[in-house]
């Protein structure tokens, strides 16, 4: 059984909600599925068997201006401009949309990727029942739109994406059989450019400063994993899901037609990618 990985990349992720969904209704469950940033939504969903639920909170609850909202992250005392609060607590815990169970019973096994302010590095955790919604919170703390740190255990957390966007070849103490899937929502060969004298300004106003560190430095770190993963697809030891050309979903969009188009692109790449997971590999069913 296959390990599948999920990119991040903000609203990007509705398309991968769409392949996730078209895998698992086509019988293609992971062993075990690891998630970054916006991408460990659908990874939990994923752990949890509920992805038609996953595809209804991206294609109903993200689009508009609420879930993304420039004005209250631009003004003083607000709440932050990404409500992941409200998406976690209200939508999924408390009106029972997320079976925090399910999702780390282990079937399949479920690990999310944060960023450790303190160190600068990237941690794969495997949560609990107990502290998956903490985890998520964490994994999904985009540091110039969220702009607050999440506390586990008494360390501090932000988006997984700054440091480890695509955690293809971390550890991890669960065993699988069959390949590693990646599925992307950015080509592989897109690389970061340094941050530019606004983009640090406003990082310099706008992020905490146990977190400032880390963000300026997301470049670097996003490249080297990249670079790692190019490699790893040389060798065959990585499926790759590049997006497809058409994807027109930008970290930031918030219109219900264009989400709605990504999730169903996802679909069919989904679809595609199960038969051909049947074809190389048939015991992944």
């Amino acid at each position: 059984m296959i390990k599948l990985v999920l990119e991040g990349g903000g609203a990007r992720a509705a398309y991968s909600a769409g392949v996730v969904h078209a895998l698992c209704s086509e019988g293609v469950c992971p062993r075990v599925v690891v998630g970054c940033s916006s991408g460990s939504i659908n990874a939990a969903f994923c752990a949890s068997g509920q992805t038609e639920t996953m595809c209804d909170l991206w294609a109903n609850y993200v689009p508009g201006n609420y879930f993304i909202s420039w004005r209250r992250h631009l003004t003083p005392f607000a709440p932050p401009g990404l409500a992941i609060d409200d998406m976690l607590d209200r939508v999924m815990v408390a009106e029972g949309r997320f079976d925090v169970a399910a999702a780390t019973r282990g079937n399949p096994a479920l690990y999310v990727a944060a960023t450790d302010v303190e160190s600068g590095k990237g941690v794969l955790a495997r949560p609990t029942k107990d502290n998956v919604i903490e985890w998520l919170r964490a994994s999904l703390a985009l540091p110039v739109g969220y702009n607050r740190i999440v506390r586990i255990d008494g360390r501090g957390y932000i988006d997984g994406g700054v440091a480890m966007p695509v955690p293809f070849d971390e550890p991890i103490d669960t065993e699988h059989e069959g390949p590693t899937v990646v599925v992307l929502t950015r080509k592989m060969d897109t690389s970061k450019a340094p941050p530019n004298w606004w983009e640090r300004m406003f990082i310099w106003s706008s992020v905490p400063r146990a977190a400032r560190y880390a963000t300026l430095r997301q470049h670097e770190l996003h490249n080297a994993v990249m670079g790692r993963l190019r490699a790893a697809v040389g060798r065959n030891e990585v499926l790759l899901v590049n997006p497809p050309d058409e994807l027109a979903l930008k970290r930031f969009t918030r219109d219900a037609p264009s989400l709605r188009a990504g999730i169903e692109l996802g679909k069919r790449v989904g679809q595609k990618l199960a038969r051909d997971l049947r074809e190389a590999v048939p015991e992944v069913v």
